[in-house]
């Protein structure tokens, strides 16, 4: 059955976000300007309760509220199809984040695709986790959305599979593409464009980090194997194309046998996270995370 989208959802996303014609001819540098001047005046719901430093491995968003006990930091790893968004266009939900799991947030910047496709990325949020990891000497949490997510899940499989010292504790993943394929129900159901994301952006999304030839592992996650993977919390967005992604995920995570939690936000297009100032469905989707973790902890 198909969900109905949230309208007022929608119209936040007009108004914030931006989303390229088929077929534009804009040079990339213009859609990522545009992008992110969309969503530059776009602040959390907690905005006075964050503050925001510029580092050398993205920014750091530290909340007036820090949880007691071992410190564990969440690097977070922003979406955009691997192309388009920064930590500017995220900073509203990231900040949000940080203050509802009550945790220190450092934000990742990487490169992008097409300039610098697969395996690029994926080499340096590698090396700014382990970096990370062995100066702050700490637990380690992942998350990120849609290309994000793929990112965030793709370097917690390498660093297992490479015996990192790096410890990922856990893994908050939202909406995350992990695999090449568009022929599933929700591409079927949402793909269009009419929710934002469509089947045929995330096609050429897709061309540009993983272009022909190239070797897909890391990338185009279907094949991987996810034991001895951290706990895993699954934040579906169900008016989405990428909705059975997420799906797919839990079902190859039970079995196995890891740890996960699947949350469904229903009505939600792709990108809603960003809203949280105006819009409960957004807010608690973020709150799940300090829930999540706060759980694990208990």
């Amino acid at each position: 059955m198909q969900g109905k989208v949230d309208k007022l959802l929608l119209d936040y996303a007009a108004q914030f976000s931006y989303f390229p014609a088929p077929g534009s001819t804009e040079s990339v540098d213009e859609v990522r300007k545009k992008y992110t001047d969309a969503r530059r005046g776009l602040v959390g719901r907690h905005d006075d309760q964050i503050s925001i430093v510029d580092t050398d491995f993205g920014r750091r968003f530290t909340p007036k509220t820090i949880k007691a006990g071992p410190r564990k930091l969440i690097l977070y790893i922003h979406g955009g199809g691997w192309r388009n968004c920064n930590l500017i266009t995220h900073a509203s939900a990231i900040a949000d984040m940080a203050v509802l799991a009550e945790r220190e947030v450092f934000g990742l910047t990487y490169p992008f695709a097409p300039e610098d496709p697969h395996p690029a990325a994926i080499n340096m949020v590698c090396e700014k986790i382990e970096k990370i990891a062995a100066e702050e000497q700490c637990e380690i949490v992942l998350g990120g959305d849609s290309a994000g997510a793929n990112l965030a899940l793709a370097a917690a499989l390498r660093l297992r599979d490479e015996n990192s010292p790096a410890v990922v504790s856990a893994l908050l993943l939202y909406y995350g593409c992990y695999r090449r394929l568009y022929d599933t129900r929700s591409h079927k159901a949402y793909g269009d464009g009419s929710n934002g994301l469509s089947t045929d952006w995330m096609h050429a999304l897709w061309d540009f980090y993983l272009p022909d030839g190239v070797d897909p592992k890391y990338a185009d996650l279907g094949d991987e194997d996810m034991t001895d993977l951290p706990p895993v919390l699954i934040c579906e967005a169900e008016c989405d194309c990428l909705a059975d992604d997420s799906r797919w995920l839990a079902g190859k995570l039970m079995e196995a046998g890891v740890r996960h939690y699947y949350a469904t936000f229903e009505g939600a297009p792709h990108g809603f996270i960003h809203y949280s100032k105006y819009h409960d469905t957004s807010y608690n989707a973020l709150k799940a995370a300090g829930d999540f973790l706060a759980m694990l902890e208990r």
